[in-house]
C-alpha cells in the first residue's frame, strides 16, 4: 500500500461512534428484481449495480505527491424487520460484541458478488476494487493508519475486500474488461472479519509500545485477503460465537490516477431459512431499518 504523507498532527485510533454515515460521492443506480426458489430456503438477485469515475472526479486526498480517487456506491439488502416480540426477545439476551442477540447471523444469509471492471481509456490502469462490509449494527469505514508519527505519514487501511486489478486500456477489446466473483465463503469471512473488529473495538489488544495503535494493526491483520478467521492465532480470542450476518455493502474502486472506469457488480442472496429475505409479493412487510453507525479504526482522510 503506498503511504500518505502530510496530514494534520492527529493520533490513530480506534472507534465505533453512533452516529451518521458520510461517504464519498458515487455514480450509479441499482436494480432490484427477487427470484423465489420454492421451499423455505430462496435466492434473490440485485442484478445490476454500476458505479462510475469520470477524469473530472475530484481526489479524495491530495498532498501534492499522491492523489487518491474513489467511488462508491452503498446496497441495503431487503432484511425484513423482526416483529415486536422477537424484537424483545434479541433485545433481553445479552451477546457480545453487540449488546444483544444479532436478528441476522451467518447461519441466515449467504452473499455472493459478481464483478466486471471495464477500462474506458487507452491507457491501462491499476483498479483496487473495494468491498465493505454492513451489519445490523454498524457499516465499515476505512480509516488511515498512522506509518510514520514523526514525519506524519499514513496510508489506507484494508477494505472488507481489497484487490488490485490491472485493467488493460480499451484497444484490448473485450480485454479490457475483467471478470471476477467473491464468493460465499469470501463474503462469510467478511463478516466474520467485521464482527471481530467489533470485538477489537470492545475489547482493544495491548502494547508495550505507545507509539503503536494494535487495534488499527490487528483489524488491517483480520481484513487481510490472506487470514481466515477458522485458522488465525493472532486474532483468535476476538472472534464471536455469534457472527451476524451482512445486511449491506458498499461497493467501489480507487485508483491513483484520473481514469475512466466502471464496474458492475450482480449481487445474490440466499436466504437459508427463508424468514429474513423479503419475497417478491410480500412488499406490505417491513424492512429492517438499514444502521446509520459507523465502525471505523484510524483517523478519516482530511
Amino acid at each position: 500500500m503506498r503511504e500518505i504523507r502530510q496530514l494534520e498532527g492527529r493520533r490513530a485510533g480506534a472507534a465505533y461512534p453512533r452516529a451518521g454515515f458520510s461517504a464519498p460521492a458515487f455514480v450509479g443506480f441499482l436494480a432490484l428484481c427477487v427470484v423465489g426458489c420454492g421451499g423455505s430456503e430462496h435466492e434473490e438477485s440485485l442484478p445490476l449495480l454500476q458505479v462510475g469515475m469520470t477524469d473530472t472526479v475530484a481526489p479524495i486526498y491530495d498532498d501534492g505527491q499522491l492523489q487518491m480517487y474513489e467511488v462508491k456506491k452503498g446496497v441495503s439488502f431487503p432484511i425484513l424487520a423482526p416483529d415486536a416480540t422477537t424484537r424483545g426477545q434479541l433485545n433481553d439476551k445479552q451477546t457480545a460484541p453487540y449488546g444483544r442477540q444479532p436478528w441476522v447471523t451467518t447461519d441466515d444469509i449467504d452473499v455472493q458478488v459478481n464483478w466486471t471492471i471495464s477500462n474506458l481509456d487507452e491507457e491501462e490502469h491499476v483498479v483496487e476494487m473495494l468491498v465493505d462490509p454492513w451489519n445490523e449494527f454498524g457499516r465499515y469505514y476505512p480509516g488511515l493508519q498512522l506509518t510514520d508519527a514523526e514525519d506524519e505519514e499514513y496510508m489506507p487501511n484494508f477494505s472488507g475486500i481489497d484487490e488490485r486489478y490491472v485493467a488493460p486500456g480499451k484497444g484490448a477489446g473485450e480485454g479490457s474488461r475483467l471478470h471476477g466473483t467473491y464468493t460465499f465463503t469470501d463474503l462469510q469471512e467478511m463478516a466474520t472479519d467485521l464482527a471481530t473488529v467489533m470485538s477489537l473495538i470492545e475489547d482493544p489488544p495491548t502494547t508495550e509500545d505507545e507509539e503503536e495503535d494494535p487495534t488499527v494493526t490487528y483489524t488491517n491483520h483480520a481484513f487481510h485477503g490472506q487470514n481466515r478467521s477458522d485458522d488465525d492465532p493472532l486474532v483468535a480470542q476476538w472472534v464471536p460465537r455469534v457472527v451476524a450476518g451482512l445486511t449491506g455493502l458498499d461497493i467501489g474502486f480507487r485508483t491513483y490516477e484520473k481514469a475512466n472506469l466502471a464496474i458492475e457488480v450482480a449481487i445474490e442472496l440466499v436466504d437459508k431459512n427463508g424468514k429474513r429475505v423479503r419475497r417478491e409479493g410480500d412488499e406490505e412487510k417491513p424492512l429492517l431499518e438499514p444502521t446509520d453507525a459507523i465502525i471505523t479504526v484510524g483517523v478519516a482522510a482530511p
